[in-house]
C-alpha cells in the first residue's frame, strides 16, 4: 500500500492544516503563556503585523481562540484559548520539554518547568499509553493497514497542505526566543511530513519524493535543514552515482511523543474521519491513545499547576 495513503489521511496531517505553521505555533506558545493582546502577540512573536492579523483571524475560525472586545474606543479585542485550543496543552507541554533538552540554549530559551501539585517538583512531560500506562517508545508502535483502502495519489498531499510555505521571514531581536528552535524544525508543513514519513518508514529520497509528490527542490532544502538541526543524519548507499538514504537520530527520535500527542488532540476534538490504517501500541496490544503526564508524579499537568523562571530577577509566570 502506497505511503502516501497512510499520510495523507493521518490524523497529524489534519493537524497540521491547523497549527503546522511557524508563526501559529508561536501565537499558541504565548497564549499559554497568557498574552492575549494584539501588540503583545506582535511584540513576543516578532510576526508581522498583516501576518499575525490572518493568523489570529485563522485561529478563530478554527475554533482554537476566541476574540473578545476589551477597548469601545478604540475597538481593542483580546484573544483567548477556547476549550479545544486548551487541549493542545499537553502538546505545547512537550515541545518546551524538547526544546528545553535538545535546543541550542543561550539566552531566551526555556528552562525547566516545576509542577506545583502537592509538593513542588521539576517537571518533565512524558507521552504515555492511555490503556497501559506506559511511556511511548518510538519503536513500540504498528500499523495496521485495511486490505480494503484505496491508493491515495500523492498529489492529494499537496492539495492538503494548501499553499502555505515556510516562512523566511526574522523575527527582530526584542522577540521571545522560546520554543525558537522546535519552532524551526516543525513550524513547516513540509518538513513536518518529511518526519511523518521517516517514522513510517521511508528513509530514501527518490522513495520520499515519490510517495509525497514533493518538488524536489523543496524536499532537498528540508532534508538538508533536518540534517543541519541533527534531527536526520545522511549516509550514502550507493556510490556510482551517488545516492543517500536519511535516518532519525535520536534527536528525530524524540518528536515522536510530540507528534502522537498532536494526532491524540485531533482524534480528541475533529470530527471523525475514516483512515485507512490504524496504530496499535505493541506493549498492551491496544488501538494507540495516548496521554500527557508528569514523570514525576505521574499526575496530568494542568494549565495554571506549570511554572517556570525566565532569570532570577524576574516572577515566576505561568505556563
Amino acid at each position: 500500500m502506497q505511503i502516501a495513503n497512510q499520510i495523507v489521511t493521518n490524523p497529524v496531517a489534519r493537524g497540521l492544516n491547523i497549527i503546522g505553521d511557524r508563526w501559529t505555533m508561536l501565537i499558541l506558545r504565548d497564549a499559554f503563556l497568557g498574552r492575549h493582546r494584539f501588540n503583545e502577540f506582535r511584540e513576543h512573536t516578532g510576526a508581522a503585523r498583516g501576518t499575525l492579523a490572518n493568523r489570529l483571524e485563522g485561529l478563530v475560525e478554527d475554533g482554537i481562540l476566541f476574540k473578545q472586545l476589551y477597548c469601545q474606543s478604540p475597538e481593542r479585542y483580546g484573544y483567548w484559548l477556547t476549550e479545544k485550543g486548551l487541549a493542545l496543552y499537553p502538546w505545547t507541554l512537550l515541545l518546551w520539554e524538547w526544546e528545553s533538552r535538545w535546543g541550542s540554549g543561550g539566552g531566551g530559551g526555556p528552562v525547566p518547568l516545576q509542577h506545583h501539585l502537592g509538593q513542588e517538583h521539576g517537571l518533565k512531560p512524558q507521552c504515555i499509553c492511555r490503556h497501559c500506562r506506559q511511556e511511548l517508545r518510538y519503536d513500540d508502535v504498528k500499523r495496521v493497514i485495511s486490505p480494503d483502502a484505496e491508493p491515495v495519489p500523492a498529489s492529494e498531499i499537496s492539495k492538503g497542505l494548501g499553499s502555505q510555505r515556510r516562512s523566511r521571514q526574522q523575527t527582530h531581536s526584542g522577540s521571545d526566543q522560546a520554543l525558537s528552535h522546535v519552532v524551526g524544525i516543525l513550524g513547516d508543513r513540509w518538513t513536518t511530513l518529511i518526519l511523518a514519513a521517516m517514522f513510517i518508514g521511508l528513509h530514501r529520497y527518490d522513495d520520499i519524493q515519490q510517495q509525497l509528490g514533493i518538488a524536489t527542490n523543496i524536499l532537498a532544502d528540508r532534508l538538508k535543514s533536518l540534517v543541519d538541526s541533527e534531527v536526520l543524519a545522511r549516509s550514502e548507499y550507493q556510490s556510482s552515482p551517488p545516492r543517500f538514504e536519511y535516518r532519525l537520530t535520536e534527536k528525530g527520535k524524540s518528536l515522536y511523543g510530540q507528534t502522537m500527542a498532536l494526532r491524540q488532540w485531533v482524534l480528541d476534538n475533529l470530527p471523525p474521519v475514516a483512515h485507512p490504517f490504524r496504530l496499535v501500541h505493541a506493549s498492551c496490544g491496544e488501538d494507540l491513545a495516548v496521554d500527557v503526564v508528569c514523570g514525576e508524579c505521574k499526575q496530568t499537568p494542568q494549565l495554571g499547576e506549570v511554572q517556570f523562571e525566565r532569570d532570577p530577577e524576574t516572577l515566576e509566570q505561568a505556563l
